[in-house]
């Protein structure tokens, strides 16, 4: 070292600002440099880029959430999600914008786009089999290919905290992220291929749109959080992609939710024209006599002139008598289940025979008849909203029409 002063001031200079360095590493993500940003994304893209253990996992997660679906338990939607792999490919698509490498990003969206195929064929494989069971209830489809607030809320925690992670200790993977990701994503793929299959309504392709609109947010969240902990996009690809997304969650925005149904809904409404038509009442004819008209002549004249006024003759003929034919009140009844988490309940083509579509509870049905089969009673009922017949156990109806023997 060498012994003059201001070379010793200068490489305490430096230590102090390496020092300062690393402190501000341990305690966030400023990245001093293009060069420190461009090797943490390339750090990051190499862990994000799919395996083949992804989609090996991928096809567990199928076969586990086909009996998850044939048995319609929780549970094992539960275990289809934890056996799920890593979800590398959808965080990295969180990671798309700052990266900003079309391949990483083509790559990341194939990958998950190919393991959503495994799922989806999976849901599809449950649908065929289900048409083979006797007396199949499926309840919890229903509530994976639908928007609710806890699942967004769900899905928005998983990604940041994939994220957070990620950046933090780019070799280490969370695994409870990657649970949270796989349950909102993969689920509603395999209930989309069990609804193609089975006729089930509601299921497909609300269950592919829930996901599409869960990818957009997923992107567009991931840019957002990044740039908090300031780590921005550095490629023209970065900054396209930002907008793209930008983009698509407006358009997501004005498509599906109210304001985008009420704009639509302005939008498309034309004034109706009332038109008048005159209708005959039946029973009774008009017959207009004609006044003539007086036409002068030559060396008359006349003082008073009235006016020619049509006389109208009413002509009484035999009009048919309408016989009025009581008809029995309708008994009407609501779809009804005691246990509080089943939300609809199966609706049959004949008494115990196949399946037809799912009912939800409180559903106002009109009771056309019923039959005993196999020990049970079975009621044929009519959909009142949409005019839909089946079957439906005598036990999961209550009327709202006083009627004996319910």
């Amino acid at each position: 070292m060498s012994d003059n002063p201001d070379d010793f001031s200068q490489w305490e200079s430096k230590s102090q600002i390496s020092e300062a360095r690393r402190r501000r590493h341990r305690q966030g993500f400023t990245l001093p440099t293009k060069g420190d940003r461009a090797a943490l994304m390339a750090e990051v893209a190499e862990r994000l880029t799919a395996k083949a253990d992804y989609f090996i996992y991928s096809l567990l997660c199928a076969g586990v959430l086909i009996i998850a679906i044939l048995s319609d338990s929780p549970a094992i939607y539960i275990l289809a999600a934890l056996l799920a792999p890593f979800m590398a490919p959808v965080v990295g698509l969180g990671f798309a914008t700052v990266v900003g490498s079309p391949r990483f990003f083509l790559q990341s969206l194939t990958s998950f786009l190919i393991s959503s195929l495994f799922v989806f064929g999976g849901g599809a494989i449950a649908g065929w089999i289900s048409k083979l069971m006797p007396s199949p209830t499926f309840t919890q489809v229903q509530y994976h290919s639908k928007f609710t607030i806890p699942d967004f809320i769900l899905l928005t925690i998983g990604v940041l905290l994939a994220i957070y992670i990620t950046v933090k200790a780019p070799k280490n993977r969370s695994l409870v992220a990657s649970v949270a990701l796989a349950y909102e994503l993969y689920l509603p793929i395999g209930v989309a291929g069990f609804g193609l299959t089975s006729g089930v309504t509601g299921l497909f392709p609300e269950g592919l749109e829930l996901v599409g609109i869960y990818l957009a947010w997923l992107i567009f969240i991931g840019t957002l959080f990044l740039a908090i902990l300031k780590i921005k996009p550095f490629t023209f690809f970065g900054y396209f992609l930002t907008a793209v997304i930008l983009a698509g969650a407006v358009y997501v925005l004005l498509s599906n939710s109210a304001i985008g149904s009420s704009v639509k809904q302005q939008m498309n409404v034309s004034t109706p024209t009332a038109t008048l038509t005159e209708t005959p009442q039946p029973g009774i004819v008009v017959e207009v006599t004609p006044t003539p008209t007086l036409t002068p002549k030559p060396g008359i004249v006349f003082v008073n002139t009235e006016t020619p006024t049509p006389t109208m003759t009413f002509i009484p003929t035999d009009a048919p008598t309408e016989t009025i034919t009581p008809k029995p009140t309708p008994v009407m009844a609501r779809v009804y289940c005691s246990t509080p988490e089943v939300p609809s309940v199966n609706m049959r083509k004949s008494p115990g025979g196949e399946y037809l579509r799912l009912v939800p509870v409180g559903t106002l049905v009109e009771i056309i008849g019923e039959e005993v089969y196999n020990n049970q009673i079975w009621v044929n009922v009519r959909i009142v909203e949409t005019g839909e017949e089946g079957w439906i156990v005598k036990s999961l109806l209550q009327t709202a029409t006083p009627q004996g023997n319910w």
